[in-house]
Protein backbone atom coordinates (compact mmCIF):
# COMPACT_ATOMS: atom_id res chain seq x y z
CA UNK A 1 0.00 0.00 0.00
CA UNK A 2 1.34 3.63 -0.89
CA UNK A 3 0.74 6.43 1.03
CA UNK A 4 -1.19 9.48 0.69
CA UNK A 5 -0.97 10.39 -3.69
CA UNK A 6 -2.85 13.07 -5.15
CA UNK A 7 -3.97 12.20 -8.22
CA UNK A 8 -1.62 13.93 -10.65
CA UNK A 9 -2.66 13.86 -14.15
CA UNK A 10 -6.12 15.69 -12.60
CA UNK A 11 -4.10 17.97 -9.89
CA UNK A 12 -0.33 18.31 -10.63
CA UNK A 13 0.91 17.94 -6.82
CA UNK A 14 3.83 15.86 -5.60
CA UNK A 15 3.54 12.34 -4.03
CA UNK A 16 4.46 11.30 -0.69
CA UNK A 17 5.53 8.06 -0.09
CA UNK A 18 7.13 6.60 2.94
CA UNK A 19 9.26 3.46 2.48
CA UNK A 20 9.25 0.74 4.97
CA UNK A 21 11.86 -1.20 6.79
CA UNK A 22 11.86 -3.58 9.87
CA UNK A 23 14.42 -4.07 12.32
CA UNK A 24 13.93 -6.99 14.65
CA UNK A 25 15.53 -6.88 18.13
CA UNK A 26 18.19 -8.72 19.80
CA UNK A 27 18.77 -11.60 21.98
CA UNK A 28 19.79 -15.20 21.94
CA UNK A 29 17.22 -15.69 18.76
CA UNK A 30 16.77 -12.55 17.26
CA UNK A 31 13.35 -10.56 18.78
CA UNK A 32 10.79 -8.44 16.69
CA UNK A 33 10.86 -5.02 16.96
CA UNK A 34 8.59 -2.15 16.02
CA UNK A 35 10.90 0.29 14.63
CA UNK A 36 9.88 0.95 10.50
CA UNK A 37 12.85 3.01 8.89
CA UNK A 38 13.59 3.90 5.15
CA UNK A 39 13.92 0.91 3.05
CA UNK A 40 12.83 -2.13 2.22
CA UNK A 41 11.68 -4.88 4.85
CA UNK A 42 14.71 -6.68 6.02
CA UNK A 43 15.49 -9.39 8.51
CA UNK A 44 18.37 -10.05 10.17
CA UNK A 45 20.49 -13.08 10.98
CA UNK A 46 19.06 -16.13 13.38
CA UNK A 47 21.39 -16.21 16.46
CA UNK A 48 20.97 -19.39 18.21
CA UNK A 49 24.23 -19.53 20.86
CA UNK A 50 23.44 -22.11 23.74
CA UNK A 51 22.78 -20.54 27.32
CA UNK A 52 25.49 -21.35 29.71
CA UNK A 53 23.24 -20.76 33.13
CA UNK A 54 20.76 -22.76 35.11
CA UNK A 55 17.08 -21.98 35.56
CA UNK A 56 16.01 -21.94 39.22
CA UNK A 57 12.99 -23.14 40.66
CA UNK A 58 10.55 -21.24 43.78
CA UNK A 59 7.70 -22.38 45.79
CA UNK A 60 4.53 -21.85 44.21
CA UNK A 61 5.82 -18.67 42.38
CA UNK A 62 2.62 -15.62 42.77
CA UNK A 63 1.84 -13.62 39.51
CA UNK A 64 1.95 -9.83 39.74
CA UNK A 65 0.06 -7.75 37.46
CA UNK A 66 0.90 -4.41 35.44
CA UNK A 67 -1.48 -2.57 37.42
CA UNK A 68 0.35 -3.70 41.09
CA UNK A 69 3.74 -2.51 39.71
CA UNK A 70 2.87 1.61 40.40
CA UNK A 71 5.41 2.75 38.34
CA UNK A 72 4.02 5.97 37.13
CA UNK A 73 7.54 7.32 37.74
CA UNK A 74 9.09 4.94 34.87
CA UNK A 75 10.17 7.37 32.38
CA UNK A 76 11.73 9.38 35.02
CA UNK A 77 14.14 7.07 36.39
CA UNK A 78 14.51 5.57 32.60
CA UNK A 79 15.88 9.09 31.76
CA UNK A 80 17.89 9.55 35.13
CA UNK A 81 19.60 6.38 34.86
CA UNK A 82 20.78 6.80 31.53
CA UNK A 83 22.96 9.42 33.06
CA UNK A 84 25.01 6.95 35.12
CA UNK A 85 27.80 5.87 33.31
CA UNK A 86 29.84 4.07 35.72
CA UNK A 87 32.95 3.01 33.92
CA UNK A 88 33.36 0.36 37.03
CA UNK A 89 33.35 -3.59 36.74
CA UNK A 90 32.15 -3.92 40.25
CA UNK A 91 28.22 -5.32 40.76
CA UNK A 92 28.65 -3.73 44.15
CA UNK A 93 30.03 -0.29 43.26
CA UNK A 94 27.03 -0.46 40.56
CA UNK A 95 24.57 -1.55 42.82
CA UNK A 96 25.58 1.56 45.37
CA UNK A 97 25.39 4.39 43.33
CA UNK A 98 21.65 2.94 41.45
CA UNK A 99 20.21 2.40 45.25
CA UNK A 100 19.74 6.34 46.32
CA UNK A 101 18.07 6.62 42.42
CA UNK A 102 14.91 4.54 43.95
CA UNK A 103 12.43 4.08 46.71
CA UNK A 104 10.72 1.08 45.99
CA UNK A 105 11.78 -2.44 45.24
CA UNK A 106 9.70 -2.08 41.92
CA UNK A 107 11.63 1.43 41.26
CA UNK A 108 15.07 -0.51 41.94
CA UNK A 109 14.29 -3.09 39.65
CA UNK A 110 13.07 -0.62 36.85
CA UNK A 111 16.52 1.27 37.53
CA UNK A 112 18.64 -1.92 36.85
CA UNK A 113 16.79 -2.97 33.70
CA UNK A 114 17.25 1.13 32.29
CA UNK A 115 20.65 0.79 33.12
CA UNK A 116 21.52 -2.51 31.47
CA UNK A 117 19.53 -2.16 28.42
CA UNK A 118 20.87 1.39 27.94
CA UNK A 119 24.64 1.04 28.50
CA UNK A 120 25.02 -2.64 27.73
CA UNK A 121 25.26 -3.48 23.96
CA UNK A 122 24.31 -6.92 22.58
CA UNK A 123 27.85 -9.18 20.97
CA UNK A 124 26.79 -10.04 17.41
CA UNK A 125 29.74 -11.82 17.36
CA UNK A 126 28.34 -14.29 19.75
CA UNK A 127 31.13 -14.59 22.37
CA UNK A 128 31.06 -16.63 24.94
CA UNK A 129 33.93 -15.00 26.62
CA UNK A 130 33.20 -14.35 30.53
CA UNK A 131 29.35 -13.91 30.94
CA UNK A 132 29.85 -13.37 34.71
CA UNK A 133 28.17 -10.12 35.71
CA UNK A 134 31.79 -8.62 36.40
CA UNK A 135 32.77 -10.16 32.96
CA UNK A 136 29.92 -8.03 31.11
CA UNK A 137 30.67 -4.76 33.30
CA UNK A 138 33.90 -4.87 32.00
CA UNK A 139 33.40 -5.63 28.20
CA UNK A 140 30.37 -3.77 27.88
CA UNK A 141 28.86 -6.46 25.57
CA UNK A 142 27.40 -9.42 25.87
CA UNK A 143 25.04 -12.02 24.72
CA UNK A 144 21.67 -13.43 26.48
CA UNK A 145 23.44 -15.31 29.50
CA UNK A 146 25.53 -12.39 30.37
CA UNK A 147 22.17 -9.74 30.53
CA UNK A 148 20.59 -12.32 32.79
CA UNK A 149 23.57 -12.85 34.92
CA UNK A 150 24.05 -9.33 35.20
CA UNK A 151 20.44 -8.45 35.70
CA UNK A 152 20.49 -11.09 38.80
CA UNK A 153 23.57 -9.53 40.13
CA UNK A 154 22.64 -6.27 40.74
CA UNK A 155 18.88 -7.34 42.15
CA UNK A 156 20.46 -9.36 44.48
CA UNK A 157 23.08 -6.48 45.45
CA UNK A 158 19.97 -4.41 46.00
CA UNK A 159 18.04 -6.87 48.07
CA UNK A 160 15.86 -8.07 45.57
CA UNK A 161 15.11 -12.19 44.99
CA UNK A 162 15.78 -12.72 41.12
CA UNK A 163 16.54 -15.72 39.03
CA UNK A 164 17.67 -16.73 35.76
CA UNK A 165 14.94 -18.32 33.53
CA UNK A 166 16.13 -20.54 30.29
CA UNK A 167 13.66 -20.79 27.46
CA UNK A 168 12.97 -21.10 24.19
CA UNK A 169 12.72 -17.67 22.05
CA UNK A 170 10.73 -17.23 18.64
CA UNK A 171 12.48 -14.99 16.10
CA UNK A 172 12.09 -14.16 12.75
CA UNK A 173 13.95 -16.71 10.66
CA UNK A 174 13.77 -19.12 13.18
CA UNK A 175 12.78 -23.00 12.61
CA UNK A 176 9.74 -23.76 15.09
CA UNK A 177 10.20 -26.91 16.75
CA UNK A 178 14.12 -27.52 15.57
CA UNK A 179 15.55 -25.14 18.55
CA UNK A 180 19.10 -26.11 20.56
CA UNK A 181 18.13 -27.28 23.87
CA UNK A 182 17.91 -23.44 24.86
CA UNK A 183 18.45 -20.30 22.87
CA UNK A 184 17.70 -17.72 25.18
CA UNK A 185 17.81 -17.00 28.66
CA UNK A 186 15.92 -14.20 30.91
CA UNK A 187 14.91 -13.08 34.60
CA UNK A 188 12.18 -13.06 36.93
CA UNK A 189 12.05 -10.89 39.83
CA UNK A 190 10.20 -10.71 42.76
CA UNK A 191 8.59 -7.58 43.93
CA UNK A 192 6.70 -7.02 47.00
CA UNK A 193 5.86 -10.84 47.23
CA UNK A 194 5.35 -10.61 43.33
CA UNK A 195 7.06 -12.33 40.29
CA UNK A 196 7.27 -10.75 37.02
CA UNK A 197 9.72 -11.91 33.85
CA UNK A 198 11.88 -9.35 32.58
CA UNK A 199 14.25 -9.69 29.49
CA UNK A 200 16.99 -7.17 28.99
CA UNK A 201 18.19 -8.32 25.98
CA UNK A 202 15.29 -8.22 24.27
CA UNK A 203 14.97 -4.80 25.55
CA UNK A 204 18.38 -3.87 24.58
CA UNK A 205 17.99 -3.16 21.03
CA UNK A 206 18.00 -4.52 17.17
CA UNK A 207 20.12 -6.58 15.60
CA UNK A 208 20.25 -5.43 11.81
CA UNK A 209 22.39 -7.00 8.43
CA UNK A 210 24.40 -8.33 11.50
CA UNK A 211 25.05 -4.93 12.93
CA UNK A 212 23.59 -4.06 17.25
CA UNK A 213 21.31 -0.87 17.01
CA UNK A 214 20.75 0.34 20.27
CA UNK A 215 17.26 1.32 20.63
CA UNK A 216 15.77 0.96 24.56
CA UNK A 217 12.08 -0.84 24.91
CA UNK A 218 10.13 -0.97 28.13
CA UNK A 219 7.79 -3.30 27.06
CA UNK A 220 10.26 -6.19 28.48
CA UNK A 221 10.03 -5.03 31.82
CA UNK A 222 7.37 -7.05 33.09
CA UNK A 223 5.19 -7.88 30.40
CA UNK A 224 1.91 -9.29 30.87
CA UNK A 225 2.82 -12.91 31.18
CA UNK A 226 -0.09 -14.18 28.70
CA UNK A 227 1.62 -11.57 26.23
CA UNK A 228 5.47 -12.94 26.72
CA UNK A 229 4.23 -16.21 25.81
CA UNK A 230 3.36 -15.87 22.32
CA UNK A 231 7.76 -15.55 22.06
CA UNK A 232 8.91 -17.18 25.31
CA UNK A 233 8.51 -20.42 26.17
CA UNK A 234 10.46 -21.19 29.72
CA UNK A 235 12.12 -24.67 30.12
CA UNK A 236 10.44 -24.64 33.29
CA UNK A 237 7.11 -24.61 32.92
CA UNK A 238 6.50 -22.61 36.44
CA UNK A 239 8.00 -19.15 34.96
CA UNK A 240 4.87 -19.16 32.30
CA UNK A 241 3.14 -17.03 35.24
CA UNK A 242 -0.15 -18.60 34.69
CA UNK A 243 -2.03 -21.43 34.58
CA UNK A 244 -3.38 -23.79 33.11
CA UNK A 245 0.47 -23.79 31.72
CA UNK A 246 0.94 -24.22 27.47
CA UNK A 247 2.73 -27.52 26.13
CA UNK A 248 5.84 -26.67 23.93
CA UNK A 249 3.50 -28.23 20.70
CA UNK A 250 1.14 -25.48 21.65
CA UNK A 251 3.65 -22.61 21.67
CA UNK A 252 5.16 -23.51 18.36
CA UNK A 253 1.60 -22.97 16.70
CA UNK A 254 0.66 -19.81 18.10
CA UNK A 255 1.91 -16.76 15.92
CA UNK A 256 4.25 -14.49 16.27
CA UNK A 257 2.85 -11.27 17.74
CA UNK A 258 5.31 -8.43 19.07
CA UNK A 259 5.06 -5.22 21.76
CA UNK A 260 3.40 -3.48 18.61
CA UNK A 261 0.35 -5.79 18.62
CA UNK A 262 -0.41 -4.99 22.10
CA UNK A 263 1.07 -1.90 21.73
CA UNK A 264 -1.49 -1.03 18.95
CA UNK A 265 -4.71 -3.26 21.13
CA UNK A 266 -5.20 -5.22 17.89
CA UNK A 267 -7.05 -8.99 18.23
CA UNK A 268 -7.12 -12.13 16.56
CA UNK A 269 -10.72 -12.59 15.29
CA UNK A 270 -10.55 -16.09 14.97
CA UNK A 271 -6.98 -17.21 14.24
CA UNK A 272 -4.88 -18.61 16.64
CA UNK A 273 -2.01 -20.74 14.96
CA UNK A 274 0.75 -19.01 13.35
CA UNK A 275 1.21 -21.63 10.92
CA UNK A 276 -1.50 -21.69 7.83
CA UNK A 277 -2.62 -23.72 4.88
CA UNK A 278 -3.72 -21.78 1.49
CA UNK A 279 -5.42 -23.24 -1.77
CA UNK A 280 -4.14 -20.01 -3.16
CA UNK A 281 -6.30 -17.01 -1.42
CA UNK A 282 -6.57 -16.84 2.27
CA UNK A 283 -8.52 -13.88 4.20
CA UNK A 284 -7.60 -13.31 7.68
CA UNK A 285 -9.62 -11.02 10.50
CA UNK A 286 -8.25 -8.68 12.65
CA UNK A 287 -9.66 -6.85 15.54
CA UNK A 288 -8.80 -2.91 14.92
CA UNK A 289 -9.63 0.33 17.15
CA UNK A 290 -10.52 2.96 15.47
CA UNK A 291 -7.18 4.89 15.74
CA UNK A 292 -4.99 2.42 14.32
CA UNK A 293 -4.42 1.39 10.55
CA UNK A 294 -3.44 -2.17 9.52
CA UNK A 295 -1.21 -3.45 6.76
CA UNK A 296 0.44 -6.69 5.07
CA UNK A 297 3.53 -7.82 3.74
CA UNK A 298 4.43 -11.25 1.80
CA UNK A 299 7.34 -12.57 1.79
CA UNK A 300 8.24 -15.93 -0.39
CA UNK A 301 10.66 -18.75 1.25
CA UNK A 302 14.02 -17.71 0.45
CA UNK A 303 13.35 -14.08 1.84
CA UNK A 304 12.39 -11.95 -1.20
CA UNK A 305 9.83 -9.93 -0.74
CA UNK A 306 6.42 -9.76 -3.21
CA UNK A 307 5.04 -7.28 -4.64
CA UNK A 308 2.54 -5.29 -2.80
CA UNK A 309 -0.31 -6.57 -4.60
CA UNK A 310 -0.37 -9.72 -3.37
CA UNK A 311 -2.29 -8.34 0.11
CA UNK A 312 -4.83 -6.12 0.40
CA UNK A 313 -5.90 -5.10 3.43
CA UNK A 314 -9.94 -3.69 4.18
CA UNK A 315 -11.63 -2.14 7.32
CA UNK A 316 -15.32 -1.68 8.08
CA UNK A 317 -15.14 -0.36 11.90
CA UNK A 318 -13.09 -2.29 14.00
CA UNK A 319 -12.93 -5.09 12.02
CA UNK A 320 -10.23 -5.62 9.55
CA UNK A 321 -9.70 -8.26 6.73
CA UNK A 322 -6.63 -8.73 5.34
CA UNK A 323 -6.70 -10.98 2.10
CA UNK A 324 -3.90 -12.55 0.46
CA UNK A 325 -2.92 -14.45 -2.85
CA UNK A 326 0.36 -16.23 -3.24
CA UNK A 327 1.98 -16.16 -6.76
CA UNK A 328 2.80 -20.09 -6.80
CA UNK A 329 2.64 -23.10 -4.60
CA UNK A 330 5.16 -22.83 -1.90
CA UNK A 331 5.69 -21.32 1.77
CA UNK A 332 5.97 -17.87 3.12
CA UNK A 333 5.69 -15.30 5.48
CA UNK A 334 2.76 -13.11 6.03
CA UNK A 335 3.77 -9.94 8.44
CA UNK A 336 1.15 -7.95 9.22
CA UNK A 337 2.00 -4.43 10.64
CA UNK A 338 -0.02 -1.62 12.34
CA UNK A 339 0.37 2.08 13.06
CA UNK A 340 -1.28 4.89 14.96
CA UNK A 341 -3.77 7.16 12.74
CA UNK A 342 -1.14 10.32 13.02
CA UNK A 343 2.08 8.08 12.18
CA UNK A 344 3.71 8.17 9.12
CA UNK A 345 5.06 4.63 10.08
CA UNK A 346 4.51 1.37 10.59
CA UNK A 347 5.80 -1.16 12.83
CA UNK A 348 5.63 -5.26 12.57
CA UNK A 349 2.62 -6.67 14.60
CA UNK A 350 1.97 -10.49 13.48
CA UNK A 351 4.00 -12.74 11.76
CA UNK A 352 2.43 -15.77 10.45
CA UNK A 353 4.15 -18.77 8.19
CA UNK A 354 1.96 -19.88 5.21
CA UNK A 355 1.74 -22.93 3.07
CA UNK A 356 -0.42 -22.54 0.00
CA UNK A 357 -0.89 -25.46 -2.17
CA UNK A 358 -1.66 -23.24 -4.94
CA UNK A 359 -1.32 -19.46 -6.79
CA UNK A 360 -4.11 -16.78 -6.39
CA UNK A 361 -5.12 -14.05 -8.42
CA UNK A 362 -3.21 -10.61 -6.95
CA UNK A 363 -5.57 -7.63 -6.11
CA UNK A 364 -5.01 -4.26 -7.27
CA UNK A 365 -2.65 -1.20 -5.87
CA UNK A 366 -4.19 0.49 -2.90
CA UNK A 367 -2.82 3.75 -1.89
CA UNK A 368 -2.60 5.16 2.22
CA UNK A 369 -5.77 7.41 1.36
CA UNK A 370 -8.27 3.87 0.90
CA UNK A 371 -6.63 2.38 4.12
CA UNK A 372 -7.33 6.27 6.21
CA UNK A 373 -10.71 6.61 5.08
CA UNK A 374 -11.41 3.31 5.83
CA UNK A 375 -12.52 2.21 2.35
CA UNK A 376 -13.82 -1.02 1.46
CA UNK A 377 -13.48 -2.59 -2.03
CA UNK A 378 -16.32 -4.93 -3.30
CA UNK A 379 -15.43 -5.41 -7.00
CA UNK A 380 -13.60 -5.23 -9.14
CA UNK A 381 -10.92 -6.94 -6.14
CA UNK A 382 -8.26 -8.09 -9.10
CA UNK A 383 -5.20 -6.54 -10.32
CA UNK A 384 -6.16 -6.17 -14.21
CA UNK A 385 -9.14 -4.84 -15.70
CA UNK A 386 -11.12 -6.64 -19.02
CA UNK A 387 -10.11 -4.39 -21.64
CA UNK A 388 -12.59 -2.25 -23.59
CA UNK A 389 -15.72 -3.93 -22.06
CA UNK A 390 -18.06 -2.22 -19.67
CA UNK A 391 -16.73 -3.18 -15.54
CA UNK A 392 -19.02 -2.76 -12.49
CA UNK A 393 -17.43 -0.54 -9.80
CA UNK A 394 -18.72 -1.13 -6.21
CA UNK A 395 -16.51 0.39 -2.81
CA UNK A 396 -17.43 2.14 -0.12
CA UNK A 397 -15.08 5.21 1.25
CA UNK A 398 -15.61 7.43 3.84
CA UNK A 399 -16.51 11.27 3.96
CA UNK A 400 -16.12 10.94 0.20
CA UNK A 401 -17.72 13.74 -1.78
CA UNK A 402 -17.11 12.17 -5.42
CA UNK A 403 -15.33 8.87 -6.14
CA UNK A 404 -14.25 9.00 -9.97
CA UNK A 405 -12.95 6.29 -12.45
CA UNK A 406 -10.09 7.68 -14.58
CA UNK A 407 -8.25 5.94 -17.95
CA UNK A 408 -4.72 6.86 -17.63
CA UNK A 409 -4.19 6.68 -21.18
CA UNK A 410 -6.96 9.48 -21.88
CA UNK A 411 -7.22 10.91 -19.14
CA UNK A 412 -10.78 10.85 -19.14
CA UNK A 413 -12.85 9.56 -16.35
CA UNK A 414 -16.64 8.54 -15.05
CA UNK A 415 -17.97 9.48 -11.55
CA UNK A 416 -19.70 6.87 -9.55
CA UNK A 417 -23.07 7.24 -8.38
CA UNK A 418 -23.16 7.70 -4.47
CA UNK A 419 -25.68 6.63 -1.49
CA UNK A 420 -23.96 7.31 1.63
CA UNK A 421 -20.43 6.36 1.48
CA UNK A 422 -21.14 3.80 -0.92
CA UNK A 423 -20.23 4.32 -4.38
CA UNK A 424 -21.03 2.47 -7.96
CA UNK A 425 -21.55 1.66 -11.46
CA UNK A 426 -20.32 0.48 -14.22
CA UNK A 427 -17.25 1.67 -16.24
CA UNK A 428 -16.12 1.25 -20.11
CA UNK A 429 -12.15 0.44 -19.33
CA UNK A 430 -9.76 0.83 -22.15
CA UNK A 431 -6.71 -1.34 -22.29
CA UNK A 432 -4.42 0.81 -19.89
CA UNK A 433 -4.10 1.57 -16.07
CA UNK A 434 -7.23 2.64 -14.28
CA UNK A 435 -7.02 4.71 -11.24
CA UNK A 436 -9.93 5.20 -8.75
CA UNK A 437 -10.00 8.70 -7.30
CA UNK A 438 -11.61 10.58 -4.80
CA UNK A 439 -12.64 14.52 -3.37
CA UNK A 440 -12.88 15.03 -0.22
CA UNK A 441 -14.33 18.14 2.50
CA UNK A 442 -13.04 21.22 1.87
CA UNK A 443 -9.91 20.41 -0.69
CA UNK A 444 -10.32 20.43 -4.09
CA UNK A 445 -7.78 18.13 -4.92
CA UNK A 446 -8.15 14.17 -5.87
CA UNK A 447 -6.54 11.44 -3.91
CA UNK A 448 -5.57 8.44 -5.17
CA UNK A 449 -7.48 5.21 -3.65
CA UNK A 450 -7.17 2.43 -6.13
CA UNK A 451 -4.67 1.48 -9.02
CA UNK A 452 -5.61 -1.47 -11.51
CA UNK A 453 -3.60 -2.67 -14.93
Amino acid sequence: MNHHHPYRPLRSMPVFLVMLAITVGSGCRADINDTVKSGALNFNKVLQPKSVVTTQRVENPVAGTVASLSLANADALDRQVAQLNYSGASVQELADLIAPLGTSETEKARLIYSWITQHITYDVSLSRDDLSPEGVLERRTTICSGYANLFQALAQALGIKAVIVEGYAKGVGGIVGEDPKYNHAWNAVNLDGAWFLVDTTWGAGNVTSDKFQAKFNPFYFAPPPDQLIYTHYPAEPQWQLFNPVIARAEFDQLPLLTPRFFGDRLSLADQRTGQLQSSGNLALSLGVPSDRQVMARLKSSDGQDLAENFTLVQSIGNQATVNVAFPTAGNYELMILSKATPETSYGQAIVFEVESSGSGIPFPKTYGTFAEKQGYLQMPLTESLPNNQATQFQLRVAEAEKVLVVDNTTQKWVELEQSGDLFSGPVFVGNGETTVVAQFPDSDKFWSLIEYK
